[in-house]
């Protein structure tokens, strides 16, 4: 290049020396000397100390932005998120899933646990399914809403464990040190950690961040949170987690998974998700009741395992049971002493509404009835016990039924199941019941049901399974599921999008039991009363229907219509 063509600053050769150029035409003296030709590379123009301010603004803006994204956990430089987890959530007020839930659920909702009575016997489910979908005013299948992880904000997550705290809902749901998350929060330990992020911290606040804004997205705080896309982030998570075998949040962020699909009609997700918490939990020791320490702090930490394990011990029995099928803990391995500040049995704050105080321990249903549950399985529905003879079950169920009806005996006096059932209660204490205290109720109903429910379980004795089961005891479990649809007549302002999975089971097994009663009966039976308290349940249903306007729930419309189908079929 020419002389003429260059910057005003040395040529290639000269600005490598370290020299002046000459500037001499055609070539500089240095140039020449050398034997090459005489080359200018342009220089960048030096930039203003304003320019140069400006930029280092915006340098410094995109780094923050950048470190703001990586502490939401939308930006993780060791890994990136599945594009297709082994878990997902599903779309609650999706058509399609909600007739999944259904066929699910309805595998459990027959008495007994006999394989000859299971609901195939009653039901075509595929055949109510086609019709119901032709019944549809829009045959044109809504597409499966696709829900996808997000991450959510640092200040949500504060908001949340703000709001879990201030709430006092570790009284209902002890599932997370407050504590310790929030000395995560205040240290700013979501970020980085020597070019990794913490999992089981991030997990952990995520999804107790999923389970608020879920179960309280009314409040204006929540108000644009999305609990099941944070949901399904910590789901994506869950190959990192299972490696944190031993680690108290990753044992929280499961179980919180469990607690909150769970009643979202995804039982069976939560089993899976229970037994990796169970696992964490036994690793931990949360199982057994530890020497008191001297050090406040492990005695703070102990506590809180331990009501780790008692909510893991209730979720396991609650699923065992329904199914019939083994519970993933094993009493004989566990220390079963109630939490020194559980709820007193003869306490009314654990059937009305009233302020929560982390003095008193509540849990989402009663621990004592949870402890019954596994006896109810272990002694009537577990392989070993339907191989007893006859009279030693018959036995075993009114030990049972003597255990219950004593726990029920000290509940308080207006807290007594078969008042509401009748409507013997005033308007006031049944519009202050709490969804923990009808969850109790209807619990004692369903205990009572899978008793005597018991006497026409299948035996691997086939002379056995041919016998009538005797009549005093089938009565009593037709008589359970009568008094749980009228406590549900009576209580149906409680059922919500939000509670209808929680009290599904109940109702369902209610209505197939007599629906069995009607079609089952000997001639001097006469069904009026039955088939009438089946039609009552299924106002219930229309109403709620018909509240939720057009394209509103699924599972009211589909509860509807299948016992709508089967009083057309008794009728």
């Amino acid at each position: 290049m020419s002389g003429t063509d260059a910057p005003k600053s040395a040529c290639n050769l000269c600005r490598h020396r370290k020299i002046r150029c000459d500037r001499a035409k055609p070539a500089c003296e240095n140039c020449r000397l050398a034997g090459v030709a005489c080359l200018f590379t342009a220089l960048p123009q030096r930039k203003s100390p304003r320019e140069q301010l400006e930029e280092a603004k915006a340098q410094i803006k995109q780094l923050k932005e950048t470190l703001r994204l990586e502490r939401a956990g939308q930006h993780r430089s060791h890994s990136s998120t599945p594009a297709a987890p082994a878990l997902t959530v599903f779309d609650p007020c999706g058509f399609e899933t909600t007739l999944a839930a259904f066929r699910w659920h309805l595998q459990f909702c027959t008495p007994g646990a006999d394989p000859d009575r299971r609901l195939d016997s009653y039901l075509d489910f595929d055949a109510f399914a086609h019709g119901l979908k032709q019944s549809l005013d829009s045959p044109r299948p809504i597409p499966t809403k696709v829900i996808t992880p997000k991450w959510p904000s640092r200040v949500v997550m504060q908001q949340s464990l703000e709001y879990y705290e201030s709430n006092k809902l570790y009284a209902i749901f002890p599932m997370v040190d407050t504590m310790a998350l929030k000395r995560l929060l205040d240290a700013n330990e979501l970020g980085l950690q020597g070019g990794t992020i913490d999992a089981a911290n991030q997990a952990c606040l995520t999804a107790l961040t999923a389970f608020v804004t879920r179960i309280r997205h009314h409040e204006p705080t929540f108000t644009e949170a999305d609990s099941s896309a944070y949901m399904q982030a910590v789901l994506s998570m869950l190959p990192q987690l299972v490696m944190e075998h031993t680690n108290i949040r990753t044992l929280e962020a499961v179980l919180i998974l469990a607690v909150d699909l769970a009643p979202q009609g995804q039982p069976q997700t939560a089993e899976l998700l229970m037994s990796l918490a169970v696992r964490i939990l036994y690793n931990l020791k949360g199982n057994l009741n530890k020497p008191a320490s001297s050090d406040p702090e492990q005695v703070r930490a102990h506590h809180h395992l331990r009501a780790l394990f008692w909510v893991c011990y209730s979720i396991d029995k609650e699923m065992s049971l329904r199914r019939c099928q083994p519970p993933i803990i094993n009493d004989a391995d566990c220390d079963l002493d109630l939490p020194a500040t559980y709820v007193s049995i003869t306490s009314d704050h654990q059937f009305f509404h009233s302020s929560l105080s982390l003095q008193e321990l509540l849990y989402p249903t009663d621990l004592r009835l949870a402890v019954l549950k596994s006896k109810i399985y272990r002694l009537l529905y577990s392989p070993l016990s339907l191989r007893l003879p006859e009279s030693a079950r018959l036995q075993l169920i009114r030990q049972l039924d003597e255990e219950l009806s004593d726990l029920k005996a000290q509940f308080p006096a207006v807290c007594q199941p078969d008042m509401y059932a009748k409507g013997e209660v005033s308007d006031t204490l049944l519009l202050n019941l709490s969804v923990r205290g009808a969850n109790t109720h209807l619990e004692y109903y369903h205990c009572l049901s899978k008793i005597h429910g018991a006497s026409i379980s299948g035996s691997s004795n086939s002379t056995m399974r041919n016998l009538s089961p005797p009549s005093s005891s089938m009565e009593l479990c037709y008589q359970a599921s009568r008094s749980t649809l009228l406590y549900v007549c009576r209580t149906c302002h409680l059922i919500t999008k939000e509670t209808f999975w929680i009290y599904a089971q109940f109702i369902l097994t209610a209505v197939f039991a007599l629906y069995q009663r009607i079609t089952t009966a000997s001639i001097e039976y006469h069904g009026h009363e039955d088939l009438r308290l089946l039609e009552k349940i299924l106002e219930v249903f229309v109403t709620l229907r018909i509240a939720d306007g057009e394209g509103g729930f699924p599972p009211f419309a589909v509860t509807e219509a299948l016992i709508r189908n089967l009083i057309s079929s008794v009728k």
